[in-house]
């Protein structure tokens, strides 16, 4: 017996399928328990329609009071209701809780990064170098061993002993 599903239940799959953060059709099988050939072939059909929206997504820009607001509205919310709010709103979870943490920061956060980007800069370049001189003493026991292994053996490619 077949299931029958919503459009919008369908929409919000392709969306897990295709968006930001997309997962295999397999995955999203095991999260939601719809079957994988139902999902696959949504996602088939979807792709032969014709696009009708402009292929560049628009991108929102926030001014401060915007987010000053929404943080403010969602500061009550949790669980389902932070999430329906922020669906309302057109704004992700990690986006928001990127504002709510660089506001709780007090913009210290910028330079917390900044540091920590250079810190891992300098032990990326340490490292670079201690790898290139471990290439270069290997490079230097071949040759040495290939100098040796040489001297072995006799002119006339038999052994000395």
């Amino acid at each position: 017996m077949t299931r029958a599903y919503s459009i919008a239940f369908k929409q919000k799959m392709l969306q897990r399928l295709t968006g930001g953060n997309a997962v295999s059709a397999a995955q999203l099988c095991r999260e939601t328990g719809v079957r994988q050939q139902n999902l696959s072939r949504w996602l088939t059909e979807a792709r032969s329609l014709p696009l009708v929206a402009t292929d560049k997504p628009t991108i929102r820009e926030w001014t401060v009071e915007q987010k000053a607001r929404v943080l403010a509205d969602a500061s009550t919310l949790n669980g389902e209701e932070l999430t329906a709010h922020l669906e309302r709103e057109g704004i992700k979870l990690a986006e928001f809780e990127q504002w709510r943490l660089a506001l709780e920061e007090g913009g210290r956060a910028s330079t917390a990064t900044t540091r920590r980007i250079r810190k891992l800069e300098r032990e990326l370049t340490r490292k670079e170098k201690a790898l290139a001189e471990v290439a270069a003493l290997l490079v230097l026991k071949k040759t040495i061993e290939s100098v040796y292994h040489d001297e072995d053996e006799g002119i006339d490619g038999t052994s000395e002993n």
